[in-house]
């Protein structure tokens, strides 16, 4: 006779199967929005390529924003922690930024529907304020926004960045970023993205006020 289910072997199962689809309908949505931008995305095409019906997805999902919300707040997420590996035994806070520069330009690149889902909205990533930006998506430039301010704060206090406050700091390193990552979409993706990374770091040590290496 089989063993019965234990309720807490049903429930783990059954998260599980939530994650699954949430994820499915969130990368799904995530090329939808990166296509067609956000306003023309349908959730029937949203479902289409997630593999799953409409039902499943407003199951998962209250509608488009909600899913805008979690795409963002996700890669949010997984942006923070990329950079902070790669930034967390570097001792110069100049040498942070411009090694988290390098490593925020390669998670873009490994993210291409969320790099161009944010190129299509034709708005100032150093400007999250007010009306810039939809939902999650304001959330998500004013953590990358602050996560640089206070790196530049600290690269201040070190004396590395000279003649500049740090929100002029962090504004020129966020621009920096959409200026060469549109650049690089627009371009066709041709360039190795090394070679994107290394332009982006060689224009933000002389802005900053480096000396360039």
């Amino acid at each position: 006779m089989a063993t019965p289910r234990s309720s807490s072997t049903v429930a783990d199962i059954a998260d599980a199967r939530r994650t699954m689809y949430r994820q499915q309908i969130v990368a799904a949505a995530e090329y939808e929005f990166s296509q067609t931008g956000f306003t023309d995305a349908r959730m029937s095409e949203i479902a289409k390529t997630a593999g799953v019906s409409l039902a499943t997805v407003y199951k998962h999902f209250a509608g488009k924003d909600d899913i805008w919300d979690a795409l963002n707040a996700e890669r949010m997420q997984e942006f923070v922690s990329a950079v902070h590996a790669r930034t967390e035994t570097v001792e110069s806070p100049l040498e942070a930024i411009l090694v988290g520069v390098r490593a925020e330009v390669e998670f873009f690149a490994a993210h291409p529907h969320f790099l161009q889902l944010h190129i299509n909205e034709g708005l100032s990533w150093a400007s999250p304020s007010g009306d810039a930006g939809r939902g999650g998506q304001r959330a998500a430039w004013r953590t990358g926004m602050e996560m640089i301010t206070r790196a530049a704060e600290a690269a201040v206090k070190a004396g590395e960045i000279t003649g500049l406050r740090p929100e002029i700091a962090g504004a020129l390193v966020i621009s920096a970023l959409q200026v060469w990552l549109t650049d690089w979409v627009t371009r066709g993706k041709v360039t190795p993205i090394e070679a994107v990374a290394d332009a982006v770091v060689r224009h933000l040590h002389i802005s900053l006020g480096a000396t360039p290496t």
